[in-house]
């Protein structure tokens, strides 16, 4: 039994009052098939880009935060995809060993950050993030095409 699985990033921006102007994208996370036979977990990749510009006169730097939504689920302790009325969980991480829930900063999740300077020659810079997502192995679910929608925040 397999089930196609994908995790679509959507962004927000939360602006600072300085002249800068900063924007969130990242491609969507894609599992692929998930087989509920399979002993061991699913892990795929994606990279957060955040891109700010400098649209004052004066040079500055500028740190930033990135926060995840829990998506459907509304729980950061396992994240749920859906088909339907049919769940299948997972989890975005920080790191590549899995171990800390890329969240919102509350509870045991973390915010991934990072800062970019920016002068009058430069306007323009772009940090990236990698998340680390999982499926783990051995879930009951149905054959479908499970989804959810993650928003993304950047804080700046």
């Amino acid at each position: 039994m397999r089930a196609l699985v994908a995790v679509v990033l959507s962004a927000a921006a939360a602006p600072s009052l300085a002249a800068v102007t900063c924007t969130i994208s990242a491609p969507a996370l894609a599992f692929g098939a998930y087989d509920v036979f399979a002993g061991t977990l699913i892990t795929s990749t994606t990279v957060i880009s955040v891109t700010c510009t400098l649209t004052g006169a004066v040079n500055t730097t500028v740190p930033y935060t990135v926060s995840l939504s829990t998506g459907s689920s509304a729980t950061y302790v396992q994240r749920t995809m859906k088909s339907g009325l049919n769940t299948l969980g997972y989890n975005l991480y920080t790191t590549v060993g899995r171990t800390t829930v890329w969240g919102d900063g509350t509870g045991a999740t973390a915010t991934v950050g990072g800062s970019l300077s920016l002068t009058t020659g430069t306007r323009s810079r772009t940090g990236t993030s990698t998340v680390f997502g999982a499926v783990p192995a051995l879930q009951d679910s149905k054959v479908g095409v499970y989804a959810d929608n993650i928003t993304m925040t950047v804080t700046y």
